[in-house]
């Protein structure tokens, strides 16, 4: 009797993700009226389930993400997108956070040149930059979760090319920031600086170098890092990882992560990730790693789409018990 339970449990939260991504799609096919030129809708939805053995509270319900977003075309040499979520602003935070999270003008002088200006996430890192509707994982390795080295966004601006040199594809970004990070104003007299060069040789090979130097807060201390990504890809296999170096918080930090994914089927994803961190190199057995496994199901791609991972915690000093399960049940449109 439980099992035919849980059988129909399951069909029915298929059936509805499934009903309201097409609903959500045929709504979003129609054409938005604009004040003058284009404009596209599109939007993530994730609700998550927790339990974390190390966290408080350890079991819990959360809307991780309710993000929407706007994209607009003046002309094709000038775009323009804002994007907010509200789920950003919790009312059990003791600090209430503003819901905006990108704020972009872009001028595009060239095909291959373009500058973006306002509130976006910094070039650094390869997984921060992804969209958040598209990871392998239910949460980003400790580069982003962990360091907020990347998935971390600033107010500035960035100069990018997208390119050919024969059949190598090359990306460079430079961008300046006020290196306090989302929604506020710098309160120091310098300007931190990124920079990422990614280049894809072959099909299906992506290699990345980046680094970051600036300074954060009025007594201007030491934000910089050094990072090194490599991706390769192709059906039904995917391996990729990163690696990160350097100061925040007057502390020298290290961390490497490796990730691997294998398509079962067209909508069954099997994901398996070791991801090692050092938040303090000068400290002794201050070494951690997280071992995920996970599945992911597909039932309209990454439009709708069910996540299942375990995780593995352990330390190199004293085991603590702070394995965590997490689910991700997740709409885009």
């Amino acid at each position: 009797m439980k099992n035919k339970i849980l059988f129909v449990v399951r069909y029915f939260s298929i059936t509805m993700l499934g009903l309201v991504v097409s609903l959500l799609q045929e709504m979003c096919a129609e054409q938005v009226e604009a004040g003058f030129g284009k404009i596209k809708l599109n939007g993530l939805m994730q609700f998550w389930y927790q339990n974390d053995n190390a966290a408080t509270p350890k079991d819990t319900f959360c809307l991780r993400r309710a993000e929407i977003k706007l994209s607009g075309e003046i002309k094709p040499e000038v775009l323009c997108s804002v994007m907010i979520d509200p789920a950003q602003v919790r009312e059990d935070d003791n600090k209430r956070k503003s819901p905006l999270q990108d704020f972009v003008v872009t001028l595009k002088p060239h095909k291959c040149f373009s500058i973006d200006f306002g509130q976006f996430k910094i070039p650094f890192g390869m997984e921060g930059l992804e969209s958040s509707a598209k990871l392998d994982f239910v949460e980003r390795a400790a580069v982003s979760s962990q360091f907020k080295w990347s998935d971390y966004r600033d107010i500035g601006f960035t100069i990018k090319g997208d390119f050919k040199v024969g059949n190598i594809k090359i990306q460079p970004t430079v961008g300046l920031f006020n290196g306090e990070g989302q929604n506020k104003l710098d309160v120091n007299a310098t300007k931190d600086i990124a920079g990422k060069l990614v280049v894809e040789p072959i099909e299906g090979l992506h290699l990345g170098v980046a680094h970051y130097n600036g300074k954060t807060a009025a007594n201007e201390t030491d934000n910089i890092r050094t990072g090194a990504e490599i991706k390769f890809v192709k059906e039904p296999i995917s391996v990729y990882g990163e690696y990160a170096t350097g100061k925040s918080g007057g502390k020298e930090k290290q961390t490497y992560y490796l990730s691997a994914g294998y398509k079962i089927t067209s909508s069954l994803q099997f994901v398996a990730r070791y991801d090692w961190y050092d938040s303090d190199m000068n400290k002794k057995d201050d070494e951690k790693h997280e071992d995920t496994i996970g599945l992911n199901y597909f039932i309209e791609k990454h439009n709708a789409k069910i996540q299942l991972n375990y995780v593995y915690r352990g330390e190199k000093a004293t085991k603590v018990d702070d394995d965590v399960i997490r689910v991700n049940i997740q709409i885009s449109y």
